[in-house]
């Protein structure tokens, strides 16, 4: 529960400045505590360090992402104050774990690296072709058939086995490093 007071926290709970300059919101001072990957306790566990890495930090993006649920949809919208779209949610979520993503859904797509559709893992990127052709919506996976996604009225959790997404979906991508 603490990652999710941190996210929910005002930057100036983090010795942080927000600034307004030519419109562009600026925030100046600390940022929280980096997350730390888990100890290696013995030499053979080096590749399962990454993929333990890995699930544990799409667990955090998943927590992260539900504590903006009930912020309002806004088209191009990349705050949770102002309001979000899907893609500026997404990227918005991943930044707060210092993760750099492209800005669109289609470029999302593009960056990330695919993922088995069987298989998306919390913290994967699932995306859909909605209003146009190709990646046009994207959502976070939680695990258990279900996603969390920016889509009018507002952030809020959906089954990613619905009819109206399965007939949509186009695949997963993963753009946590590994």
């Amino acid at each position: 529960m603490l990652a999710l007071a941190l996210v929910l926290a005002p930057a100036s709970a983090w010795g942080q400045t927000v600034t307004s300059v030519n419109g562009v919101q600026v925030i100046t001072g600390n940022d929280p505590a980096p997350l730390r990957p888990p100890v290696r306790t013995h030499p053979t566990s080096a590749p399962r360090a990454s993929v333990a890495l890995t699930s544990r930090l799409g667990s955090v993006i998943a927590e992260r992402a539900l504590a903006f649920q009930g912020v309002r949809y806004v088209f191009g919208g990349t705050s949770p104050y102002s309001g979000f779209d899907c893609s500026g949610f997404v990227q918005y979520v991943f930044a707060t774990v210092g993760i750099r993503i492209p800005r669109t859904a289609d470029a999302q797509f593009a960056a990330g690296r695919p993922v088995p559709s069987a298989n998306p893992q919390p913290g994967d990127l699932v995306f859909f072709q909605t209003y146009d052709y190709g990646p046009s919506h994207v959502g976070i996976y939680l695990g258990g058939g279900r996603f969390v996604q920016e889509i009018a009225p507002n952030v809020h959790v959906s089954d990613f086995n619905s009819p109206y997404f399965r007939s949509r979906y186009i695949g997963a991508r993963r753009l946590i490093p590994s």
